[in-house]
């Protein structure tokens, strides 16, 4: 760290209270927010944004602010996606420092209802390896001033410091999925085994008390009470579905895509009809193989929890142009209408796929059924 080019002892006590101010147990999302917020405090920038970068390094999959309010995001609308200047530090991660940020040759101005922003300092926040997670872009000092040389030595000694916590954050978060995931896979199992056993032998035996005489009260109260033992049992093997782990390591996405759809016409009643195409594998990495099956995972149990489809049909090509997997789902189910929108389980596919460098889009329509389109990079 360049802690020996800041001079100023107020500055340089700033800047390690800004680093103790990060060291912290937050999950990550709050520790990117606590990033930005101490950076553009740190050196007086009246805005500031965090870019993490896409896994390809091509794009910008998440984008934190700090000085802009809600109302004024929602009218800028869609975050930026790491063009123009922005992207002049994914491409090329050194501080940059500008004075006016219009006369950079990548600058390409600001979308509607944007802030005015002139000057401008960005840094890139990188783990212990030299990964690159993201940058810190921040604009226009409160007092007016440019940002100065020890402005950028500030914030790229800080950056540095954010960088390596932000690896131990992702360290620790893996260490509990993993305990998770041996978790997970134990309630599913005891799920199984237990509990949905016993709710079979129940079923069973309220179904042989129908054989003996009752008024017809008894034998309607019975009957609904054997109706929501099914819709039970069928809940918990979708819930079993969901958080099964994928344990065919090593198998080609063909087969673990083809063990998938057998599984959910095992488990949970449903057809599925799959195309994959022929070259998938030979251009698929492993990280793409894992993400594409858990993203396949996550549609197939949010089609049997909400759509009531009967039919589903799973395609899997390659874009050669762009260099990503195609992943297309589509189902027979209800639907819904555009102002419900779509729900947290598919929120979460849109934030999965832009992480990898892809995206996810869905039409629905009341009565005709869901189409989910998911891509991601082939590989990192």
């Amino acid at each position: 760290m360049a802690f020996h080019r800041v001079n100023d002892p107020l500055r340089l006590h700033a800047l390690i209270d800004a680093m103790l101010l990060i060291e912290t147990d937050a999950d990550l999302a709050d520790l990117l927010r606590v990033i930005v917020e101490a950076a553009s405090q740190l050196v007086g920038a009246r805005y500031g944004a965090l870019g993490v970068v896409t896994s390809d390094g091509e794009t910008l999959a998440q984008f934190i602010t700090f000085g802009i309010d809600e109302a004024t995001r929602a009218e800028i609308g869609h975050l930026p996606r790491g063009r123009g200047l922005l992207g002049e530090i994914i491409h090329f991660p050194e501080p940059l420092r500008l004075d006016d940020l219009s006369t950079h040759p990548s600058s390409v101005g600001f979308p509607a209802n944007h802030p005015a922003m002139t000057r401008f300092l960005g840094v890139p926040v990188r783990t212990s390896d030299g990964h690159v997670y993201g940058n810190l872009y921040l604009t226009d000092r409160v007092d007016g001033e440019p940002f100065s040389e020890e402005d950028e030595q500030l914030i790229d000694s800080f950056g540095r410091a954010a960088g390596l916590v932000i690896e131990q954050v992702t360290l620790r978060a893996h260490l509990r999925e993993f305990t998770l995931s041996e978790e997970r896979e134990r309630i599913a199992r005891d799920l199984h085994d237990t509990v949905i056993q016993r709710l079979f032998g129940v079923g069973l035996s309220l179904q042989l008390s129908l054989m003996t005489p009752m008024d017809e009260a008894s034998q309607a109260r019975i009957n609904n009470c054997i109706n929501e033992l099914d819709a039970t049992i069928r809940e918990i093997r979708t819930t079993i579905f969901e958080i099964d782990q994928d344990e065919l390591d090593g198998t080609s996405l063909r087969g673990r895509i083809t063990a998938l759809t057998d599984e959910v016409g095992a488990r949970l009643n449903l057809d599925v009809k799959q195309r994959v195409s022929s070259a998938i594998d030979n251009v698929a990495s492993s990280s793409c193989t894992r993400h594409t099956v858990q993203a396949l995972r996550e549609i197939l149990s949010n089609i049997v929890r909400h759509s009531r489809a009967t039919e589903v049909t799973v395609d899997v090509d390659v874009d050669d142009l762009e260099k990503l997997i195609v992943l297309v789902v589509t189902d027979n189910g209800r639907g819904f209408s555009s102002p419900i929108g779509p729900g947290r389980g598919l929120r979460n596919l849109t934030s999965r796929a832009r992480e990898l460098g892809g995206d996810c889009v869905i039409d629905s329509q009341l009565n005709r059924g869901t189409m989910v389109r998911w891509t991601a990079k082939l590989s990192n």
